[in-house]
């Protein structure tokens, strides 16, 4: 493959603590207050079990999802409460909107997350540099999550081009490496002055 073949020509972004922070613990710590439970206890069924990922891959639906959070811990909470809850673990990254608009201006971007429809939406309505991107691969929405084949084998049927020509910027290794499994090429997110610095690097930035 000569280089023009392999040259990038779709910038694929990981959503959480990529574009936006993600701080699980915000929503534990305030369902621990009502419960008779801790933060640590409410992370470790939620998010450690087969609880989240049922819901992040739409085998479970909204209310099926706030109604055995409920059961689960004993507790009565309207739902318009434990959405917002669920909505609170997210905060800006006003440094990627920079990267994100520049490189909008060159290259299509997707997006590519293991996420669930009141979190997705909530995003959608709220940070407003998701207006950058012009395909958004979901995991609720195909059925399958980060590292499964799945979700990447959508990523390539959408993009239409040779797995090489697609970048996958991710903050898990586990997740770059899966990417890097079906040909795509995959760099672990660790700061935005360091990809800015490997953009550079690769003639990207």
């Amino acid at each position: 493959m000569n280089k023009a073949e392999s040259a990038i020509a779709l910038i694929t972004f990981d959503l959480g603590n990529v574009l936006v922070r993600v701080d699980h613990m915000e929503f534990c710590r305030r369902l621990a207050v009502i419960t008779q439970s801790t933060a640590e206890k409410v992370f470790d069924y939620v998010f450690n079990g087969a609880l989240e990922p049922g819901y992040d891959t739409g085998r479970m639906t909204t209310q099926e999802f706030y109604r055995q959070i409920l059961a689960q811990f004993k507790v009565s909470l309207e739902f318009d409460r434990f959405a917002r809850w669920w909505n609170s673990l997210f905060s800006p990254m006003p440094e990627m909107e920079e990267v994100v608009i520049r490189l909008a201006q060159g290259y299509p971007l997707f997006l590519l997350s293991n996420t669930n429809a009141l979190h997705f939406e909530y995003i959608q309505e709220n940070y407003l540099i998701l207006k950058h991107f012009s395909q958004f691969i979901l995991s609720y929405q195909v059925g399958s999550r980060k590292p499964e084949d799945g979700i990447y084998e959508h990523l390539l049927q959408q993009a239409e081009m040779a797995p090489e020509r697609i970048l996958f910027i991710d903050d898990k290794l586990p997740f770059v490496a899966a990417a890097r499994e079906h040909g795509i090429q995959a760099w672990q997110f660790t700061s935005c002055e360091a990809l800015k610095r490997q953009l550079a690097e690769h003639g990207l930035w």
